[in-house]
C-alpha cells in the first residue's frame, strides 16, 4: 500500500523447491503470472530462491524493517497472488496495535471495581429508612 505516495512493501522473496509436489502452485505462478506482475510492479525487488526439499514460502520485507513471512504450501496459483496482493496492500506495521473493547482507557484500572445499577443500593436504603424514621 502506498502511503504518502511511497510503497511500504520494498521486497518480495519466492522460497520454493524445484521437484517437490507442494512447490507445484508456486512453480505455476512464477511461471506464468509472475512476469505480468513484475510488469505491473516496477517499484517492487522480486527475488527467487530455490531450497531443495523446502515447502514453499513467501516473504514480504517493508520499508520499517519487518519481514512477513507466509506459508503457500499446497497452494494453487490463484490463492498465492491473493496473498500476494494482501502483502502488497497491508502497510507492514507490528500486530501489536489491538482495538480496545472497552470505551474507557485507562492505564491503571479501577480500585473500586465495576458500577451496576445496584452499586449504591444499600446505602439508599438505610438513607430512605433514615429519613423515614425522622419523619414519623
Amino acid at each position: 500500500m502506498a502511503k504518502y505516495g511511497v510503497w511500504m512493501l520494498e521486497k518480495l522473496v519466492f522460497q520454493y523447491c524445484r521437484n517437490d509436489g507442494s512447490s507445484q502452485g508456486i512453480r505455476e505462478f512464477l511461471s506464468q503470472t509472475l512476469p505480468t506482475f513484475k510488469a505491473k510492479n516496477p517499484q517492487m525487488i522480486i527475488k527467487v530462491k530455490t531450497q531443495a526439499h523446502q515447502h514453499p514460502k513467501l516473504f514480504g520485507y517493508y520499508r520499517s524493517g519487518r519481514c512477513k513471512p507466509i506459508d503457500v504450501k499446497n497452494k494453487s496459483s490463484a490463492e498465492i497472488e491473493e496473498h500476494i496482493s494482501w502483502l502488497r496492500s497491508s502497510h507492514g506495521r507490528d500486530q501489536d496495535y489491538k482495538v480496545t473493547t472497552s470505551r474507557h482507557l485507562s492505564r491503571n484500572p479501577s480500585v473500586q471495581g465495576m458500577w451496576s445499577i445496584n452499586t449504591f443500593a444499600t446505602q439508599l436504603e438505610r438513607r430512605n429508612a433514615r429519613a423515614l424514621a425522622v419523619g414519623k
